[in-house]
């Protein structure tokens, strides 16, 4: 159910999720109504309460902010996370900065609002307060260190939290969901404050207690479900050592955001683009090194296409190959099933695996193979084709039903470039692998034509995944190269 009356954008928004808090809605809505800013507008969630929190809502909602609030009940519970991806989300672009405030808790400050205003129209991003509870208990907020990951430090930025409303849709569906894709219970509001903090480090923590935190709530979350302390329940602590595990979004350099467009990617402190190294010194110095340690290359390459890969490229799948062992994969073009070959001939702790088309390119491959002496090197499977969607884009991909057996793989290269649609080649192949790899190490490789696209198969991957890194321009100056982020 949805009450609006939102007439004009408004510069600041204040978020109220509320879920069984009659005995303290009333008194929320007034701590903001007592704020000496005006241009004020509550988005109010009530999340399918079954005490009268709705009905109170409404009432102060209208009388204390009339053509300046929208108010909507969920007919099932849903919990804080879906609320923000659901209601507030699609409502970012109506004010210029957001605050957070439970429905059970209190604005303790009046000037507040004034205050983070002030800040904004000062091109700060974000912007946080100290709080207090209603047991006396004073909060341990603080400044956050500009030098230092936010996720590297201690959570610091509880309530009152707010942010640039521009940065909100940045942020990946998946940032809001457990390991099981599941939406977060407990630790929203990390799994919020995170990744806006990732997007920038222009922020300013102002230590006044101007919010008061209510924790003698029995119906909330930290109360109402099994605690590791007094202010944190289990659910709360493992959701947020999910949270934290996930890999930081883009950092933006400029000073002040403005509007953007969203932007779905890991981290560029966690992943390096490069520009393709094209420079003949070091494709030729590449191609000599090539040579010397694996002498059979040359006669792999004079049957695949000249052109296929590059001399860096190359050379960079070789270091990765030195460095693996055991159990290794490749997916794709038998052309570069015939490379890796080659290179891992020279490697014996390297027992390759490559998957490839059932119809033409296994028996293709198999006697090209037998042609450079190379058929006890590596076991060639192959799988029919199936049609695979991924994000509404399609492609084909081999069946990976044949993969049983293997050891833990400690190295995937995938080589989509010859499919219709690589990124989502690419992509889907990491899933479809998944219950085979190393539990913490291994190395994920995608050979692309571009930096682009690589940048583009890491953003969906970042979708799908939590604990990994990822570096694009890794392969020879394109490609992508992701592995676990505490790689053992």
């Amino acid at each position: 159910m949805l009450d609006s009356t939102l007439s004009d954008n408004s510069s600041c928004l204040i978020f109220m999720p509320a879920r069984n808090c009659e005995m303290f809605a009333a008194e929320a809505i007034r701590s903001v109504s007592r704020q000496t800013m005006d241009d004020v507008f509550i988005l109010y969630v009530n999340d399918a309460s079954e005490d009268q929190t709705g009905d109170i809502a409404q009432h102060y909602l209208k009388e204390l902010f009339p053509g300046r609030h929208a108010y909507i009940r969920n007919e099932t519970r849903i919990g804080k996370s879906h609320n923000i991806w659901k209601h507030l989300r699609p409502r970012a672009g109506e004010a210029e900065f957001i605050g957070i405030l439970d429905a059970d808790d209190q604005l303790a400050d009046m000037t507040i609002l004034d205050k983070l205003a002030q800040r904004y129209g000062a091109g700060k991003d974000v912007v946080w307060t100290n709080y207090f509870t209603d047991n006396g208990h004073r909060g341990m907020n603080a400044a956050l260190d500009p030098e230092l990951s936010p996720r590297k430090q201690r959570w610091s930025t509880s309530h009152f939290f707010s942010f640039r409303a521009a940065l909100l849709k940045n942020i990946p569906e998946s940032y809001y969901k457990d390991q099981e894709g599941n939406w977060f219970q407990g630790a929203c509001d990390v799994a919020l404050a995170l990744p806006i903090l990732d997007q920038t480090r222009n922020y300013e923590f102002i230590p006044t207690p101007a919010y008061r935190y209510t924790s003698s709530n029995h119906l909330s979350l930290h109360n109402s479900t099994p605690k590791v302390n007094a202010i944190t329940s289990k659910i709360q602590l493992q959701n947020s050592n999910q949270v934290f595990a996930k890999p930081p979004l883009p950092l933006f350099t400029n000073a002040k955001v403005e509007e953007s467009v969203s932007m779905h990617q890991p981290d560029t402190t966690a992943t390096h683009s490069a520009a393709p190294l094209s420079t003949d010194i070091w494709s030729e110095k590449a191609a000599q090194l090539l040579i010397a340690r694996h002498p059979t290359l040359l006669s792999a390459q004079a049957i695949c296409r000249a052109d296929h890969l590059s001399a860096l490229q190359l050379w960079s799948i070789s270091e990765l190959l030195q460095s693996a062992s055991g159990d290794c994969l490749f997916i794709g073009a038998p052309d570069t099933a015939l490379i890796l070959t080659a290179l891992a001939k020279d490697t014996p702790e390297i027992h390759l695996t490559c998957l490839v088309e059932e119809k033409e390119d296994a028996p293709h491959l198999r006697a090209r193979l037998a042609l450079l002496g190379l058929s006890e090197q590596t076991k060639v499977i192959s799988g029919p084709l199936a049609k695979v969607e991924m994000n509404q884009q399609s492609c084909f991909f081999p069946a990976c039903t044949e993969l049983e057996g293997l050891a833990p793989l400690s190295l995937i290269v995938v080589d989509g470039r010859a499919s219709e649609n690589v990124e989502t080649y690419t992509a889907i192949a990491l899933p479809a692998v998944s219950e085979h790899l190393a539990e913490r190490s291994f190395h994920f490789c995608a050979l692309t034509g571009e930096v682009s696209t690589a940048q583009k198969i890491a953003t969906t991957l970042g979708q799908l995944t939590v604990g990994l890194e990822f570096c694009t321009g890794a392969l020879g100056g394109t490609g992508l190269v992701c592995f676990p982020a505490n790689q053992e």
